[in-house]
């Protein structure tokens, strides 16, 4: 690794560890002139203080405590409570233009679909009774991984048509809950015609075929396409982690779509294993795709929310998760030009083969803002979003274990997830690198990066090019390159990189320097402290106060949100006949039950923000790789229909 790259991924540290000197340096200096001045100088007046000028640490101190405060109080809490009214509106507003545009368009283009439209009372109808015909075939032969390109017997497309690829990823999860979300995504509108399913399993998962092949047996008839890839865990200078994951299924699914309409037409949708997914998500993505003429430049973002299983974890779990949410949801308001997906996002197949797919080694941890961040780079900030405004249900993360061990245990598995997301500030650094790269037109590419060859063979990653791997596919989502800009944007640089400071570097640096104004106030009398850091440590607390108040009007804006949210999936899973077996996954806020959130939440700030951020910043001047530990979920209990007694599905 070259010095660059190395003093890039720890930027975040390097720019802690400049802020705690300073903040000491300014704390020690004031002391020591204490000890050594005479008694009648220590006692000084307020006029003498005014005619002493302060020195160009104390300068400096103040006046990024006043712009740390000013980013964490006021523009972070006002962009955010600014997104989640429009977000709210948006929502409401989205249900109605899914059906009655997008249904009616398919029924005039798809030859290979008849969907009958008429009143919306109709077609709800249909949607509920799984009444949805389609002419493609599903067949399977097999996993992409073992067996090269399946035969899935792709027909002629529509000029306009629209196929859904949905990487599932998973290692090692329920199957119940695979079950659960494979059973949402089957209820859709266009299951049948339109979603080819790739279960991403992983090679390091002793139960990975046998969970493939069980969910297939129950769900291939529902979608259009159905199959699995299997990631081998021996590849060179890769991660284990949903990104190499997920890059492993792209590369494998991108030979399924094998000329230029049918990938201008296909969209890769990546999600979790436990996320629900609405119908209307896809109906509008299918919307956006076939009338944006830049269709094949643009990455779909989608609003989260917590809402299956909020009511079995505690306040700390779930106002960590709130606030989690919340800085997602804080970049897709309408006119944003940084929208960052979260967990759940879509990406048009020419725009994934022209950036290289999705990246494998250490720096991509954080795998959708780290695919965003490539996008951005490649495209020179041309990159287009849009927001899908038909929210992600997701589960918290939950131990089964009760009382107080079971209360540690989720506190635990929250905080090693805040310490994942934390350690995705390696993004930062790639996004220093890229840009220094670009604005001083630095040729370095990393070992992880794609190889661009007009032979499709020859497209392989140079990490394959020199090893002895077998059972690579190469990829054939490459297209001729878009028409971009030479050089980025510095106004849209700009806004990066402060959406980056307040992800990565701002939740240590707001500490530190409440911290370090406390312990001033208490070491060093008032009489003696200068008038402007007096009035810096006067302003601080009250852009604290503001920021507390402003929290607070967002908390009250997410139980609106929260409440929007789940009645519209509950609507849709009585409308399609799944609610009597998911009762008890739909998470209802009440005050009653839930103010204790709001107490949380400045605990929260230091146990999953602080505390997970200083730790990451350390480890990154050492390492760039993590153990990739998967969050606990909850556990579905329902018996498996002709299971052998231990949740599984007999095999014939």
């Amino acid at each position: 690794m070259s010095t660059f790259i190395w003093c890039c991924r720890c930027v975040p540290g390097i720019s802690l560890i400049v802020w705690v000197f300073l903040a000491y340096h300014v704390i020690a200096s004031r002391l020591l002139s204490l000890q050594t001045s005479d008694k009648s100088e220590a006692l000084g007046t307020q006029t003498e203080w005014d005619n002493q000028p302060l020195s160009f640490s104390e300068w400096a101190y103040l006046s990024y405590s006043v712009i740390a405060h000013v980013c964490a109080c006021v523009i972070f809490p006002a962009r955010l409570i600014w997104s989640m009214w429009h977000i709210i509106e948006e929502i409401r507003l989205a249900k109605y233009e899914a059906v009655d545009v997008v249904v009616k368009k398919y029924e005039d283009s798809e030859a290979s679909s008849t969907l009958e439209v008429g009143s919306r009372d109709e077609r709800d109808s249909q949607a509920s009774n799984g009444q949805v015909s389609t002419g493609s075939s599903v067949t399977l032969e097999g996993s992409l991984s073992q067996a090269g390109t399946p035969k899935f017997g792709m027909e002629e497309e529509a000029p306009d048509s629209v196929t859904h690829a949905v990487i599932v990823p998973s290692y090692k999860e329920d199957l119940e809950t695979m079950r659960e979300t494979l059973g949402v995504l089957a209820s859709h509108t266009l299951a049948k015609s339109s979603y080819d399913i790739y279960l991403a399993m992983e090679q390091r998962d002793p139960d990975a075929e046998w969970t493939a092949h069980a969910l297939i047996r129950s769900f291939k008839e529902s979608f259009r396409n159905m199959t699995f890839t299997l990631h081998p865990s021996d590849i060179e200078g890769e991660v284990a982690g949903k990104s190499s994951n997920v890059s492993w299924a792209a590369r494998q699914l991108s030979n399924n779509y094998v000329n230029a309409r049918t990938r201008a037409g296909c969209i890769i949708t990546v999600m979790d294993s436990d996320t629900h997914l609405s119908s209307n998500y896809f109906l509008l993505l299918t919307k956006f795709h076939r009338e944006d003429r830049e269709r094949g430049n643009t990455l779909y973002c989608v609003p989260i929310v917590f809402d299956r299983n909020a009511h079995k974890v505690n306040s700390f779990v779930r106002a960590a998760d709130i606030f989690w949410c919340g800085a997602g949801l804080s970049g897709l308001y309408g006119g944003s030009s940084i929208k960052i997906p979260t967990s759940v996002y879509s990406i048009a197949m020419t725009l994934a083969g022209h950036v290289g797919g999705w990246d494998s080694g250490p720096e991509s941890i954080g795998e959708d803002m780290h695919m965003y961040l490539k996008c951005y780079f490649k495209s020179k900030g041309q990159v287009k979003t849009k927001v899908i405004y038909s929210p992600a249900s997701q589960s918290n993360v939950h131990s089964d274990h009760k009382g107080v061990r079971g209360f540690f245990m989720n506190l635990y598995s929250r905080y090693q997830q805040a310490f994942r997301h934390m350690w995705g500030s390696l993004d930062s650094g790639y996004a220093i690198q890229k840009g220094l790269e670009a604005y001083f037109d630095i040729k370095n590419e990393r070992q992880s990066e794609w190889l661009a060859s007009p032979d499709p063979d020859e497209r392989v990653p140079r990490w394959v090019s020199t090893s002895s791997l077998s059972h690579f596919t190469p990829p054939n989502v490459y297209d001729t390159p878009f028409s971009y800009p030479t050089r980025l944007s510095t106004s849209s640089l700009i806004s990066l990189y402060h959406r980056l400071y307040e992800a990565h570097f701002l939740p240590a640096h707001l500490t530190v320097a409440l911290l370090s104004g406390l312990i001033y106030t208490l070491r060093i009398p008032s009489s003696t402290t200068h008038p402007y850091l007096q009035q810096t440590f006067d302003l601080c607390s009250t852009l604290r106060f503001i920021g507390f108040v402003a929290t607070n009007v967002f908390m009250i804006q997410y139980e609106f949100y929260h409440k929007a949210c789940l009645r519209l999936r509950e609507d849709e899973m009585k409308r399609v006949g799944l609610w009597e077996g998911m009762q008890d996954s739909f998470a209802r806020r009440d005050w009653r039950d839930c103010w204790s959130d709001y107490v949380a939440l400045p605990v929260n700030g230091t146990l999953f923000g602080t505390v997970p951020t200083v730790v990451a910043n350390a480890c990154h001047f050492f390492t760039d790789r993590v153990r990739y530990r998967v969050s606990v979920k909850p556990m579905k209990k329902r018996d498996v229909e002709g299971g052998n007694g231990d949740g599984r599905v007999a095999l014939g």
